[in-house]
This record gives structure tokens, sequence and C-alpha cells, in this order.
């Protein structure tokens, strides 16, 4: 589709994208080591700016110098902000081994227990130096959170699904975080308060209706708005710390104490609202040792045991562990027995005219940029956007993943499916960042499951039957049980006509289906899947129930019990 062609004066925002040889229509994307954050993707040429195959270079140009920028030290008086990010000598110095990195920019973004408060106070100022109030208390250092004492929500299960266990019996840890726009946004306009979330969602609808926009949308967050979900292992002594990047946090362990441990990054979501796409950019990272190399994180190095398939797709793991709770079980327990995860999904290998451009391609090619520092053991696994960014992204807080999701409603993700190992693990062959996303935005707060799980899903009862949520969600929303909110499936126009070469964000400012389908004919991916996008589903009124811990009735369980026939 053709978001860029009203763009063919855009200024790149990417250092080294500029004109290209007329042989080669990625000659522009030169990796370079700069500490600013892309604020739009780089502009493909004409002839293949509608294909998203030969488009995909210039995106995952895009995840890697944010990646870079992201990954850049940090100011240490200023959150978020990149120290000398003009300074390839300095990012060098600063980033050799794991255990001699400085902080970097994005984990001096705001987690998201500051932004949301579990005792339901004003969150801090972003560059406050006050200790901040976290799962194990009072606290300035890092932690990252398991299973919690105080009733904040519970971050070692994974999106949907149970824990994962290491190789070491241990569990991978997550934490979530934002940048300054994002967290300024929530905070200045109280979106951590659930009142004032279903008031502003109300209010943003009810406009919308009163101006003829159909379907409607909630409320969306600012420009080049940024979440980061970070996923962590712990090292042992049996593990090489200088391939990973690490950090001294606490973690719970099983007698529901904090302990300082070692972690590993394995995993990061990069997710930035752009301008151009915003359904958000995804961009997903691994540590190159997760399911292969000489010591894996989550694989024994074996075919043994063997992945669970379904209808003879093989799924990625082994088993999936019991969600847990409060507590968990002991080491030694057969309940900590270690995940044997693959890759279900191959990295992409395509564009290969010219070679040296696809996702793997290019993988190396950065990670000889970076040799010489921790992050030449990472690699991008995917990036996925919207094909139709101009298809809105209808509310409907009733919305049920399994009976309502198509992929227009996200404005039709490419590629169809993504999965991180270390944060997908159980959902790799048949969902996506945008899709499951989604549903956060039905609900009417913009992709973010930040905002929906730490303000509206705690507010939910468990007990109220669907039909009580359903009415819950109306009422609260302003709108009546049975009330049309969606409308005809008709697009609003199309964010860029709007923008012109004067308007256009500056760069830095703030801060494929199962292997065997991928892009096979009528596959995900395939120039069928691509060409047309599925038809809108009629979705009138409000739909279906809502679930605790995002809608968690459409998408997880019934997704867990298929991976189990």
């Amino acid at each position: 589709m053709k978001y860029f062609s009203l763009f063919s004066v855009l200024v790149l925002t990417l250092t080294g994208c500029g004109d290209h040889d007329s042989d080669n229509p990625y000659s522009s994307l030169v990796p370079v080591l700069s500490g600013e954050v892309p604020s739009e993707v780089p502009l493909p040429p004409a002839e293949i700016e509608d294909d998203p195959v030969l488009s995909r270079p210039f995106f995952d140009t895009f995840s890697w110098q944010s990646f870079i920028a992201l990954s850049w030290p940090a100011d240490p008086a200023n959150r978020g902000v990149p120290l000398e990010p003009d300074s390839p000598a300095l990012f060098r110095a600063s980033n050799t081994t794991g255990g001699d990195s400085a902080a970097i920019v994005w984990e001096t973004y705001r987690e998201g227990f500051e932004l949301f408060p579990n005792d339901g106070s004003v969150p801090p100022e972003w560059n406050s130096t006050e200790p901040s109030q976290t799962p194990a208390g009072p606290n300035g250092g890092r932690v990252l959170a398991m299973v919690t004492k105080g009733g904040l929500l519970d971050e070692v299960n994974e999106a949907f699904g149970g824990p994962l266990i290491d190789q070491n019996r241990n569990y991978v840890r997550y934490e979530v975080r934002v940048n300054r726009i994002e967290y300024d946004q929530v905070r200045n306009n109280v979106w951590y308060d659930k009142d004032t979330v279903d008031a502003a969602i109300a209010q943003t609808v009810q406009e919308q209706i009163d101006a003829g926009i159909s379907p409607q949308q909630g409320i969306e967050f600012d420009v080049n708005s940024l979440e980061l979900k970070g996923a962590w292992r712990e090292l042992t002594d049996d593990d090489d710390p200088d391939r990973y990047y690490s950090v001294e946090a606490l973690i719970a362990n099983e007698d529901g104490d904090y302990v300082t441990a070692t972690m590993g990054l394995v995993g990061l979501h990069i997710m930035q609202k752009t301008e151009i796409f915003p359904q958000w950019i995804w961009s997903t990272f691994e540590h190159v040792d997760n399911v292969s190399g000489s010591h894996p994180s989550f694989n024994n190095g074996t075919d043994i045991p063997a992945s669970i398939e379904v209808d003879g797709v093989p799924q990625g793991y082994d088993r999936e562990p019991a969600v847990l709770g409060d507590t968990f079980p002991p080491s030694e327990s057969a309940d900590r027995d270690p995940v044997q995860v693959t890759r279900a999904l191959p990295i992409p290998s395509t564009p290969d005219d010219p070679s040296g451009y696809s996702t793997q391609a290019l993988n190396v090619r950065y990670q000889e940029l970076l040799a010489g520092t921790v992050w030449e053991n990472y690699e991008l696994i995917a990036t996925q956007w919207p094909l139709n960014p101009s298809e809105s992204s209808p509310y409907d807080p009733g919305f049920v993943p399994d009976d309502d999701y198509a992929p227009v409603l996200a404005g039709d993700p490419f590629p169809q499916f993504v999965a991180n190992v270390s944060m997908e693990t159980y959902f790799q062959t048949d969902n996506s960042c945008m899709q499951c996303h989604y549903h956060a935005a039905a609900y009417g707060v913009d992709y973010s499951w930040i905002l929906y799980d730490r303000v509206i899903a705690p507010e939910v009862s468990t007990k109220a039957a669907p039909t009580d949520l359903i009415a819950l969600a109306s009422q609260e929303h302003g709108f009546s049980a049975g009330e049309g909110l969606l409308g005809d499936a008709k697009p609003r126009s199309h964010p860029f006509q709007s923008l012109s070469a004067s308007n256009l964000p500056k760069a830095g400012s703030a801060g494929e289906g199962p292997a065997g389908l991928a892009e096979t004919a009528g596959g995900p991916g395939s120039d069928a899947q691509k060409a047309s996008a599925p038809p809108a589903v009629p979705l009138t009124g409000i739909l279906g129930s809502l679930a605790l811990g995002g809608l968690l009735v459409g998408l997880g369980a019934s997704r867990s019990r298929r991976a189990r026939k």
C-alpha cells in the first residue's frame, strides 16, 4: 500500500539513507552508529513501495537503528536521553562487555509500576530522583517483578500464557517501560486513574459519533510514543556474562523474598507510534543463544523432548507450565523442568535479490557494525507494520478475539505472524504483536496492554458474568448495552493527508508464517495474502464478553486448549 506516496519530498530520518542506486533500491540503507531514535521509516523507492516483502529492508533498518539508539549510553542527568549521540567511540567504549556496559537509554525509561503506582498515587515526575515504590518496596534500584505481595500485576507469566523456564530451571522475568512522551501523556491526563480513562474514552468516542466518523476509535497516544518489553534470565556460573547485556536486579525467590541476581537480556520488544503508522511499528529482538549455539538458554541442544504439534505443525515448545500465582515450586521439582523451545517461525530470508538485505542478512551486517560490543550477540527476529495504516482501529469493548478478529481491524499487519521465543513461546504459529495488541485498541486504549492491564483489568470483577461485564463496560464508557458503536466499517481519511513536508516529525524528537508456509502462495505473507486485505467484519454494538487480564478467554485460554488437542 502506498503509505509513502504523498511524501516524495520526505527528509529521511536515518543517517546514511539518501539517494539509491537505480540497480539497487537498498543502496541507501547503510548501518550507522547513532544515538538518535528514528522518528519514521526511511522512504522506499516508488517502484517497490507497494510490495511489503521488497519494502521490508526499510522497516528492518528502522528497527535496527532504533535498537542501537535505545541501547546508547544514557545521560546520567536526564532519563531517556542519549549521552553524546553522535559519538560512535563513546558507544563502543561503553558497551564492550555485559559487565562493563553503562546504563543505556531504554532502561532509564520509567517502568510500568512507576507510571501506575499500586496505591493509586500520582506517578513521580519523569526526572524525579526520589526512590520509586516498587514491588520490593521503596527502592532506587532495578526490580524485575515476578510474583508480588502488594497486589501489583504478576510479571513472570508471558502474555496470555504460563512462565518460561530456562535450561538452568530458572524463570524468565519481564519488565515494561515507556518513554517520556507516553509517560507524560498518561501522567498529565491522569490516565493512571480508571475513572479518568473511562471518561476520556467515552468523550473521544462520542465526539467521533457527533462528527459522523465511523467506525470510532478510543484514546490515542502521541506520535513517537514508545513502549518496550524486556525479557531477562538469571545468569549462572555456567554462562558467559560477556555475551549478555546484564544488570544486577532484585528478583523474587521461592519464599517470596527479593534477592539480588545477575540478569542477562534475552529478548526485547520495541513498539513505536509514528505519524505514518498510527497502529505502531513493532520490532522484536532476541539474544542469538536463545535456541541455538553452544550454550542455548531455552534448548538442550537435542530434538528431545519434541515440540507439541497442532495439525502436524510444530508449535515450538514441548510443554507449557502452569500459570504462577503468589508462590512457585522449588527448583528441584518436576514443575520446574526446563521448557524445550524451538523457533517455529523462521527469521525472514527475503528479499534476496539483490542479496544482503533480508532480515537474516541485515542481522549479519549490523552484527559486524557492532563487533566488539555486547550488542553483536543480539538479532532482529522480525519487524511488523500495517499495510493499510489509514484503516481505523475500531473501538469495541466487547471484542472476542477468536470470533471477531480480522487483520483489517489492525491495519492488515505484515508479516501476519510474528513471535519472539522468549515472550510468545506458546503462541508462535498463529498470533502476532499487532493482532494481540489490537485487543487493547478495541477497548479504547491504543494498542497499549500496559494501560489496559494496569488500569482497566484490575478493576474488572472476575465474578461478573459476561453479560454483566458487557453492561459494566457500556455504562462506564457512556453507552447503553447493545448501542452500535462501530457502525459501517469505513476507513477514516489517511493520516498523511493532513501533513506536509514542513510539519513532518524531525529526527530524534523526544527521545511471516510457520516454516513451510512463509510467503508461499496463499499462505501467511504470500502475494495473495498481501494483495487484498480481508474484508472488514460487520461488527455492530457491544459483542461478546470481556475477560480479566486482557481478554484472556478469547486469546489465551482457547489457544491453550487448541495446543493440547
